[in-house]
């Protein structure tokens, strides 16, 4: 309990911002629509910014502000296909930003995490989006472990484990639609 102390410590303004993290990052898997999952994770995107800048980590706080970018591109995705292109766009810039804040293997994992949160975005069904959404949090969680931040880790069990839910709630939904 001592270590854990110490790491909250060393950082308490980024950790204030991290308990907001925490309560927006557990609430966007509740949302049913993909356009109220995405809106949610406009601000959750906002808050990690904050919060990886406010601990150092360069990439982790750069890759929030162009998946908050994404985000907004991503949400007419569905009713506008121009927006596509905007959308695609931001993948390589990704790349680039994790270069110029290069930090070892968490700039690695933010990357790799902000890569898959792409795919997910990209889908438009909701179960799909939840799947990718579950690979981007295991590597999200990477990342916030290399760069000791106990709210992300605590928001990536969050999410993950609300994640898990609503897909077994969607599932068992589908299912309940085909049976005849």
């Amino acid at each position: 309990m001592s270590a854990l102390w110490q790491i909250l410590s060393a950082h308490p303004e980024a950790n204030w911002v991290g308990v907001l993290c925490v309560f927006l990052a557990a609430s966007w898997p509740l949302y049913k629509t993909r356009r109220g999952m995405l809106w949610a994770q406009a601000a959750v995107h906002v808050s990690f910014s904050v919060h990886f800048y406010l601990l150092g980590a360069l990439s982790g706080s750069l890759m929030n502000l162009l998946a908050l970018a994404q985000v907004l591109a991503a949400i007419p995705l569905d009713k506008s296909p121009n927006f596509k292109k905007l959308y695609i766009a931001i993948l390589p810039v990704i790349a680039i930003a994790a270069g110029m804040t290069w930090q070892g293997a968490s700039s690695l994992f933010a990357a790799i995490g902000f890569a898959m949160l792409s795919l997910a975005r990209y889908q438009n069904d909701t179960f799909l989006m939840r799947l990718w959404m579950v690979a981007t949090i295991l590597s999200m969680a990477v990342h916030d472990f290399l760069v000791l931040s106990v709210p992300a880790l605590t928001a990536d069990v969050l999410s993950l484990t609300t994640s898990l839910i609503m897909i077994q709630r969607e599932l068992r939904e589908r299912r309940a639609i085909q049976l005849p």
